[in-house]
């Protein structure tokens, strides 16, 4: 009786506060799910859910931890899913594999979680020209490998590219001697130096902004979802400004749905910079006068092309929807 009474206590809070926020058949709010990994840029999800940020902006949050890229794509296609987390580089290798995917929010920017690790005598990146480089094909680590080369004057064909399932088995190849450098991220970037004579030769911390943090819904969907997510990125925007305003108590929240101790997460955390609105606001621009994200996605068009990972174009404006951007920047004038 008392969880029942709660319930209706709730949905009406939601009618009044929200403006008519509809509850499902039950009484209880309608859930938002949120495919994640475990990227610390996607944590303050948990928090969200923690601190009741959800329930506030009138929604239930869901949040599955999920390590299978494909996987997480499937379950979007499918409609089982309202939200994953990805980097912009993944819409674009999706959406020309048929995903109906598209960027609706922004989560962090990898700042020093990714990057390159090598032998002692690869000193720049100029170094690595005929080298035999690991690194996870058609990820994340791959499409900065790709902008580190292009930096430099270097293509992938100026390499020897041995592909690995993830950065766990790039580093892996580094530390047993059988490549001269790998791509990877964290907590493999950070041991690089402890496990072998190599070091660490470039990571996202001198190249911000590049593997850009988002979240994606499904484009077919997202015209009778719209609002739900809405609410899910408005509860996001508050557990961001918790964590910048409670540091230590947001990071044992994340850490321990991370299963890992405080400490390392707080180590994991450093690599990746969250997005509040301003950050937001400011990467998306508008439909009109896009952001730095517009052209962050031709990038990736151009460099999956280069590398074969994708057979055909992929315009930006197909990946990239302003809805609920616009909607949260109305909300704060």
């Amino acid at each position: 009786m008392k969880i029942l009474f709660g319930a209706v206590l709730i949905s009406i809070g939601c009618l009044l506060m929200l403006g008519g926020c509809r509850a499902n058949k039950n009484g209880t709010l309608p859930t938002v799910k949120v495919a994640i990994n475990t990227w610390p840029g996607l944590g303050p999800y948990y928090v969200a859910k923690a601190k009741g940020f959800d329930k506030e902006e009138g929604i239930q949050l869901d949040v599955i931890m999920n390590e299978d890229t494909v996987g997480r794509h499937s379950s979007l296609a499918a409609g089982e899913v309202d939200l994953v987390g990805i980097t912009l580089d993944s819409v674009i290798i999706a959406r020309s594999r048929g995903v109906p995917m598209t960027v609706v929010g922004q989560s962090d920017f990898s700042f020093g979680g990714d990057g390159i690790i090598a032998t002692k005598d690869i000193k720049t990146v100029s170094d690595l020209k005929g080298k035999k480089i690991a690194c996870a094909e058609g990820l994340p680590s791959h499409f900065f490998l790709l902008v580190i080369l292009r930096k430099y004057g270097l293509t992938q064909q100026d390499i020897t590219f041995v592909p690995a399932d993830d950065g766990s088995q790039a580093a892996q190849l580094f530390t047993s001697g059988g490549v001269d450098a790998a791509v990877t991220w964290d907590p493999w970037i950070s041991k690089a130096e402890s496990l072998t004579s190599g070091h660490v030769l470039i990571t996202t911390r001198e190249t911000p902004e590049v593997l850009l943090g988002i979240v994606a819904a499904n484009s077919d969907l997202l015209p009778q979802r719209k609002d739900q997510i809405y609410r899910s990125q408005r509860a996001w925007l508050k557990a961001v400004d918790y964590c910048g305003q409670h540091p230590d108590e947001a990071a044992g929240i994340m850490a321990k749905e991370f299963n890992v101790p405080i400490e390392d997460f707080k180590r994991m955390a450093t690599g990746a910079q969250l997005a509040d609105l301003k950050e937001e606001l400011k990467v998306f621009g508008t439909a009109a006068q896009p952001g730095s994200i517009a052209q962050l996605a031709k990038d990736a068009n151009d460099l999956w092309l280069q590398a074969g990972a994708i057979k055909k174009p992929v315009d930006p404006k197909d990946v990239i929807d302003w809805t609920i951007v616009d909607m949260l920047r109305k909300t704060e004038k």
